[in-house]
């Protein structure tokens, strides 16, 4: 109840419907305290109405909150507001909250998002009803000019809001500059066709959201966090792919997580691209971690756990060693890898290697391969190079996360490291014109 015109008549009309639909009616007020004399203004203006009405009234207050970095005045306020109402609600002991927002509201809404950048989700603009039913907006469908129009004919008295014509916020600036031109020189009934698009898209949006979950409903999740395996997510149509990982956001984050498109594609980058290991933060504090063939969603940026059961006497918990048969496949246990090893039958006419791919002189190996994790003092003569270096020192050197360095499979022999998946292949064990049998390493 903000004691705008919006707020009034729904008040209004909600205490009108009240006793046929055998309803009891609060009414929840929060200052944001950034206009002055005015929100004082505004609050006690709500207060005499709701006193004159006999209506309950709650109120709450913006405070001495701070507004975290990197998060806009507007949203940072809706936050606060959205917060409250929920407190509200509960206070009061009610089953919904019902929201004055109406069509101009959806058309800006809309535009807002098409210019921030957004998919489906923003398209759909404001729903009518969210949470399971917990939020409605049941003026919805109602133009500005209507509500103005029933307040004067039932004399109803309401506030105007100065801040609604201060143009350093997007949403005013759409609403006093955008739309009318919108409507003068493009479309009279450019608001009608807004709102028509966010319905159409709305119901789209719905249907996507059903299959992304019913895809991710083969990988658990729960509050502590998610993974996935990045082969699982790649197979998804894009559409769905996007979709998904919103999906996994919104779990962990809440509905109100202020990622959009260009989070979503850094997370798909981070899946699709060539090195196998990576991170990235989220906003609201979500790590997303790929571990070759994982991809972790782990809230709150604390790692998850490693995986356990080295054998003994085989380095800390989360230590591997893994002998490599010629040929055959390794299975790493705990990071979802695979690795397979054949010699070729010829050398390749241009072994280049690859992210996930290595080929390596057979007749320079010393003793068996395996496949391990980094033990202190490893080291590794890149390929082009006179002088080693400390695999540690590489790790730091490629931004590895220092929670994956243990993580992070090498290949080996008895004397050094000869490959580091996506990283660096050893001179050593390099294929030159004269090799005779060449290794094929790779990550499948």
């Amino acid at each position: 109840m903000s004691g705008g015109a919006d707020s009034v008549a729904l008040l209004s009309v909600l205490q009108r419907l009240a006793p046929s639909c055998g309803v009891r009616l609060s009414a929840a007020h929060f200052n944001h305290g950034t206009r002055a004399g005015e929100s004082d203004r505004d609050e006690a203006f709500v207060r005499a109405l709701c006193r004159a009405r006999g209506i309950p009234l709650l109120t709450g207050a913006l405070g001495a909150a701070r507004r975290p970095a990197g998060l806009s005045v507007e949203d940072f306020l809706r936050r606060r507001r959205y917060a409250f109402l929920e407190r509200a609600r509960r206070q009061a002991g009610a089953d919904r909250i019902a929201l004055g927002h109406q069509r101009g509201d959806q058309a800006e809404t809309v535009l807002m998002h098409i210019i921030r950048g957004s998919g489906l989700g923003g398209l759909a603009g404001i729903a009518p009803v969210r949470d399971g039913g917990r939020l409605i907006r049941p003026l919805i469908e109602c133009s500005p000019r209507e509500i103005v129009e029933y307040c004067r004919r039932e004399g109803l008295p309401f506030v105007t809001d100065s801040s609604n014509a201060d143009e350093r916020f997007l949403r005013n600036r759409i609403r006093r500059s955008l739309l009318p031109e919108l409507e003068r020189g493009f479309n009279p009934a450019i608001v009608d066709s807004l709102c028509r698009l966010a319905e159409v898209v709305r119901q789209e949006d719905g249907y996507m959201g059903d299959e992304a979950r019913r895809a991710l409903g083969r990988w658990p999740m729960d509050p502590s966090g998610a993974s996935i395996p990045v082969a699982g997510l790649v197979a998804l149509h894009p559409a769905l792919r996007r979709r998904a990982v919103l999906e996994i956001v919104r779990g962990l984050s809440g509905p109100d997580c202020a990622v959009g498109l260009d989070h979503v594609q850094a997370v798909l980058d981070l899946a699709a691209g060539a090195r196998p290991c990576g991170s990235l933060d989220l906003p609201g504090r979500l790590l997303v971690r790929r571990s070759y063939g994982r991809l972790d969603f782990v809230p709150g940026g604390v790692p998850v756990r490693r995986h356990r059961g080295a054998p003994p006497g085989e380095g800390p918990a989360g230590a591997f060693r893994v002998a490599v048969p010629v040929p055959g496949t390794v299975r790493i246990e705990g990071l979802g890898l695979r690795m397979r090893f054949r010699e070729l039958r010829r050398p390749p006419s241009s072994p280049e290697a690859t992210a996930r791919t290595a080929y390596l002189d057979l007749e320079r190996v010393c003793g068996p391969l395996v496949v391990r994790s980094a033990s202190p003092g490893d080291r590794i003569q890149p390929l082009g190079m006179k002088g080693t270096r400390k695999i540690s020192r590489l790790f730091m050197d490629e931004k590895i996360p220092r929670e994956q360095r243990g993580r992070f499979p090498l290949l080996a022999d008895d004397v050094s490291i000869l490959w580091v998946p996506g990283l660096r292949i050893s001179e050593r064990a390099r294929v030159e014109r004269g090799t005779r049998r060449v290794l094929k390493a790779e990550i499948i």
